[in-house]
């Protein structure tokens, strides 16, 4: 069992990496990241949230979810659930995790509507206890990103491109050495059309959507995640997650989209 005092300082290093991954990503107006709502009695901690107080662009919204729990085949933090219950298109995504990811953290970017609402993570571990934590932010006015037309059939090929996978570690000069939890960056050039229009003051659905519908990761042979995605996610998206290897062996990104396509990239991962 984790004493208070430990619990805090492990909830604050948490909440410092947050800010952190959000000020890499530009986000000027951080304030601090949302404090838990809901606390474990598993040995883990709940979500911590970082996403900007304010933005103008709700088409490209930052979401950082960091998770402080076991990751054991025993015992470990299976999924996480990002909400906003106000907007036409609530779910930001459903994101699958297992031990071989050594440590759930995980930075993607987001469609919201303008004006006020609530982002809610939810987070369930393998032995089925769940908690969540929520964070208030606002779009402004005619800021939203949630509308959009579908792509014209002609569009042109430069418009969607393969997956490249990055280890940041390795972009250092730093190596990776067996059982080290490393962060992996995907990023790829895809673009997401919600199909909505607001008319009158609702939204309504007026083409198909477009959309990258999943992600699934492999390492070696085993699917390390899977992560299933919503026409909420943003355009050219760039997904951070990570993965703790206890073998050399080959990363590998699996994408789909609505239209049937996969995506797919690998890197290979030497230690030493």
């Amino acid at each position: 069992m984790t004493t208070p005092s430990s619990g805090v300082g492990r909830r604050a290093l948490l909440r410092g990496s947050v800010v952190a991954g959000l000020a890499l990503l530009g986000v000027r107006s951080l304030g601090d990241a949302a404090p838990p709502s809901d606390t474990p009695d598993d040995g883990g901690e709940p979500p911590v949230l970082g996403l900007p107080r304010l933005t103008e662009n709700g088409a490209k919204v930052p979401i950082i979810v960091e998770i402080a729990h076991p990751m054991e085949p025993d015992h470990h933090l299976a999924s996480v659930r990002v909400v906003n219950d106000r907007d036409p298109i609530p779910s930001k995504g459903e994101f699958h995790f297992s031990p071989a990811n050594g440590h759930v953290y995980l930075a993607f970017q987001a469609r919201l509507d303008d004006g006020r609402s609530a982002v809610r993570v939810g987070a369930e571990c393998s032995r089925g206890q769940r908690w969540s934590t929520t964070r208030e932010i606002r779009v402004a006015a005619g800021g939203g990103g949630c509308a959009g037309p579908l792509p014209v059939s002609g569009r042109g090929e430069g418009e969607i491109r393969p997956p490249v996978i990055r280890l940041p570690q390795l972009l250092r000069g730093q190596p990776i050495e067996p059982g080290q939890i490393i962060d992996v960056q995907v990023k790829l050039k895809h673009p997401t059309r919600t199909g909505l229009v607001r008319r009158g003051g609702q939204w309504v659905s007026e083409t198909e959507p477009f959309y990258l519908t999943g992600l699934d990761v492999f390492y070696g042979s085993a699917r390390v995640s899977r992560f299933v995605l919503t026409p909420a996610l943003a355009d050219d998206p760039l997904i951070t997650f990570r993965l703790r290897p206890r073998d050399e062996g080959l990363v590998r990104v699996v994408f789909r989209n609505s239209r049937g396509a996969e995506l797919d990239a690998s890197h290979p991962i030497r230690f030493g």
